[in-house]
């Protein structure tokens, strides 16, 4: 088994208009696509996000057929405490091979769209890193951790020392990771375009310190000329860091594969 891309977006995620076609063109590998589930509170000008998984399953059945079952089924489940029981009854009797846990929102604002001006940012890391820490102690069912530094796109130049402040936290959120099975991803979209690869460093590291041994590369793709995006920087970094093996899930089960070369 070899290692491919984890965190795809077509046309059944709002805010991608890619088609399957165009990332299963580029390799013979596996492609699982992870569109998106976001429930919103009554106060944001958002509707509801909710992937259309018959048509979903559907249109990857028809593609199987054309391009030898390379097709896999994801999702990637936006987290919010006030909907853990929706997202668990949407989720119930469906069959995904991989299911990305994401911090996109509080319920009053999006963190793509905060920013320094609207909230310091000690303090907002203190609400980020609670909320995921919710998160993963409510979700023991999701496979990854998606994009740990989704909330601080919005900043300029943070640095690892800002992190620090927060290690307490992070701490508790990568040891709930550990015992829930659960693998941390490297988000090349967020390491190479929103700059915070020296993030992922300490992230790295401090994953490792408390037994954290499975790790992801994803490009978080929403065209697909962003597949794969970064992957040999990245693939480079880990090796850096010790780290020899990634994991793949399938049908929920991860697999051991060997960084490739």
């Amino acid at each position: 088994m070899q290692y491919y891309d984890q965190h795809l977006h077509t046309y059944f995620s709002p805010d991608s208009k890619e088609e399957f076609e165009n990332y299963l063109s580029q390799s013979e590998l596996p492609v699982v696509t992870t569109e998106h589930i976001d429930f919103y509170s009554q106060n944001q000008s958002h509707d509801d996000v909710i992937p259309d998984y018959e048509g979903y399953s559907k249109k990857i059945a028809e593609l199987n057929q054309k391009f030898n079952n390379r097709l896999l089924r994801g999702i990637e489940i936006g987290f919010t405490y006030a909907d853990r029981d929706k997202i668990e009854q949407f989720l119930a009797g469906k069959d995904y091979d991989i299911k990305l846990l994401s911090i996109h929102h509080n319920g009053r604002h999006g963190f793509m769209t905060l920013n320094h001006d609207v909230k310091d940012l000690k303090t907002h890391l203190e609400e980020y890193f609670g909320l995921m820490l919710e998160a993963v102690r409510n979700a023991p069912y999701a496979n990854v951790l998606a994009h740990f530094d989704f909330g601080l796109r919005g900043y300029d130049n943070v640095k690892v020392e800002d992190l620090q402040d927060s290690e307490e936290l992070l701490l508790q959120i990568f040891e709930t990771m550990v015992s829930n099975g659960q693998a941390l991803e490297l988000n090349t979209r967020s390491m190479y375009r929103y700059d915070n690869d020296h993030l992922y460093d300490y992230a790295i590291d401090l994953f490792k310190s408390v037994g954290g041994d499975m790790f992801t590369v994803s490009s978080d793709a929403h065209v697909a000329g962003d597949y794969q995006l970064g992957f040999e920087e990245a693939f480079n970094k880990l090796r850096n860091h010790g780290i020899n093996k990634l994991v793949v899930f399938q049908k929920g089960i991860a697999h051991y594969v060997d960084i490739p070369q």
